[in-house]
Formats: C-alpha cells, structure tokens, sequence
C-alpha cells in the first residue's frame, strides 16, 4: 500500500457542499447499477443538485484494480459529484480515497454505512460498520486525513435497532462534512415506511448538514422534508423517472412524447458511454421504469438488446417513434456523451472484490 500525505486539518471548505446539500434541489442517491455518469448527467439536466457515484471496493483499488475508477469515472464537465467507497479498512479506505482524488477530483468522498445486501455485510462492509460505529469513524478519520476534499457518510437509522444518532455523532466528531441518513434500518431494507422524525433526530445532533432519504416522491414529501431542515436524497424514484427532480421543484411532469424522448437519450448516452449496444442489457430495468411510467407494457423493454429494439418496444406500446424529428426536438440534452476519461493505472491488477 502506497503512503498518503497528510491534509492538513481545517483547510477544506464546506460551505459549497452545505449549499448544495440544504439548498433548493435534491441530491440523487447512490445506487448500484444505476447511478453512473449517463444517468448522473440526465439526473442534472432536470435539477439534481448533487449526486454520489455507485460504490466502489476500497480494497479493490487499494490493491491496484482500476474497475473502481472505471465506475467512478465522471462526464465531461461534471461538478458536485462524490464518489462512493464501501470499506472495512481504514488504510485502505485512505489509500483508495487518494487515489479518487487523484484520477478525478470529486467534490467529496463519500463513505457507504448503509448497503444491507450480504455479500458486502460478509467483509464487514455497509451496514455492518452500524454495529460498532467507532470502526466507521476511524474510516472516516483516515480519508478525511488523506484527501483534500470533503468526507461525507451514507447510512441508514442503525443495523437492526435505532442508533443512527449515535452513528452521526461519531462520524462528525471524525471528520465527515454531511451525512445522510435512510431513514429505515438495514435489517427493514425497503419494508415499512421511512422515519424523517428520526431521521430529523439526527440533525438535531449534530452540527453538520443532515439529508434524509426514503419515501420522497412527489413534492409535497419534499416540502415536509424540507421544512424539517433536512436536505434530500432521492434513490429508487428517480429510476425511469429523471424528471422527478424537476418535479420536486414545481415543475411539470413530461408528456408522453417528453418521456419517450429522455429515454431514447439516456439509452443513446449508454451506449456511447459503455461503448456498444451490448450495455443496454444492464438498462433494461430503467427502460422497464419509463416503460411503468408511460403506463406500458414491461416485456418488450426487458428483451431490449439494440437502440432498434427499444425504438420498436416504443412503437408497438405506444405509437411514437423516438427516432422521429418532433421526438428529437423534445431531448432534454444536446450533443453527445464523450466515451469516459481514460483511468490511470497502477501496479498489477487485482481480483475485484
């Protein structure tokens, strides 16, 4: 493991981050599978005021594997972006972190306390730091020593019981600059409903800026978030759903045509981003969301293999062609999406973990 110099403490500011997190907008969550720099970039076109990268293994970029800057990699001109690590180590997560840093500036890191799926829990990853929330701090302290940049957290209200205060005072005392909150526990996963007045418990404890997600999909969930002093983080709404941003600020909902038109964008931007029509098969669960949102049917979506076949699945579903001239007029971006930066290398590469 390479050294890491020290940052100096207090020489970051935060005041961008804050104003980001607690402003207007809404941030777009972290989501594995989903939230990666084709979706980033339509999720800024209607408003996102922030957005977190999926997860990457701190282990598996300490090792020297290049799959996590791949992942991270951002857009052409991309701001307010943090990368998401999940860590066990804290040596690791520092050495990772810099090396983030150093490949593509985020505006923060950001550590995962939060993932409750098995595979990450059994390395002692996500959620599984809620069980003893010195071993997340002492994460925390060793990249926010390590990068220049802001440290923040994504959590959830405990692991099995609630101790997310616990959890927030422990990370803030360690450094991080914002944290945000899932306002369910990691053995509740999706079930049951989001507690904001929990989660508005843990701003209250803390002295740095506190978003909340779960549950906010329309914008009067938004509003009573908002006047809990929170900041917001949307996750699974945003899916097929883009616009919902914009929504959340007033703005309209998009007509038949509009939607059609931003999932042909999005699907175009895929493949120029994973270079070829073979990635569309890991779109297909958001053409199936838009698809749910048009009020159509799924299955032609979920077979998606070729721009053509989603240009049919929209004809046959809903008589529009998004290739047509008055669709095209309707995209929400213009030009195309650059194939992502070249990732810097070093040493051997690892087994991915």
């Amino acid at each position: 493991m390479s050294p890491v110099a020290p940052v100096t403490p207090g020489a970051k500011d935060h005041r961008r981050l804050r104003a980001r997190l607690l402003g207007e907008g809404a941030a777009l969550a972290p989501m594995a599978g989903h939230s990666d720099a084709p979706f980033r970039r339509l999720a800024r076109a209607f408003g996102a005021a922030w957005a977190v990268t999926e997860m990457v293994s701190a282990r598996a970029l300490a090792l020297g594997d290049a799959v996590g800057l791949q992942i991270s990699a951002p857009f052409l001109g991309e701001r307010d972006v943090a990368v998401q690590l999940f860590a066990a180590d804290p040596g690791e997560a520092a050495d990772a972190a810099a090396r983030l840093v150093a490949a593509w500036a985020p505006a923060a890191i950001d550590l995962n306390m939060g993932c409750p799926v098995r595979k990450v829990l059994q390395r002692g990853c996500g959620a599984d730091l809620l069980r003893d929330p010195t071993r997340g701090a002492a994460i925390v302290a060793a990249i926010d020593a390590a990068v220049p940049v802001p440290v923040t957290v994504k959590t959830r209200l405990g692991y099995d019981w609630p101790a997310a205060v616990e959890v927030a005072q422990a990370v803030a005392a360690a450094g991080a600059a914002a944290i945000a909150v899932h306002g369910r526990t990691a053995a509740q996963r999706y079930d049951g409903a989001a507690d904001w007045d929990a989660i508005a418990e843990v701003a209250a404890a803390v002295d740095v800026p506190v978003v909340g997600s779960g549950d906010v999909g329309d914008r009067a969930a938004f509003q009573r978030a908002r006047n809990l002093g929170l900041g917001v983080m949307i996750g699974r709404a945003a899916l097929g759903r883009p616009w919902v941003f914009r929504e959340l600020r007033g703005g309209p909902s998009p007509t038949l045509a509009e939607l059609v038109a931003v999932s042909w964008r999005h699907a175009r931007d895929h493949v120029d981003w994973y270079g070829g029509e073979h990635a569309l098969l890991r779109l297909r669960a958001q053409l199936a969301a838009y698809a749910a949102q048009a009020g159509a049917v799924r299955d032609p979506f979920v077979r998606v293999a070729s721009l053509a076949d989603l240009a049919a699945a929209w004809r046959a579903t809903t008589g529009l062609d998004p290739r047509d001239a008055e669709l095209c007029a309707l995209d929400p971006l213009t030009g195309t999406l650059d194939p992502p930066p070249q990732a810097p290398t070093r040493g051997r590469r690892a087994v991915r973990a």
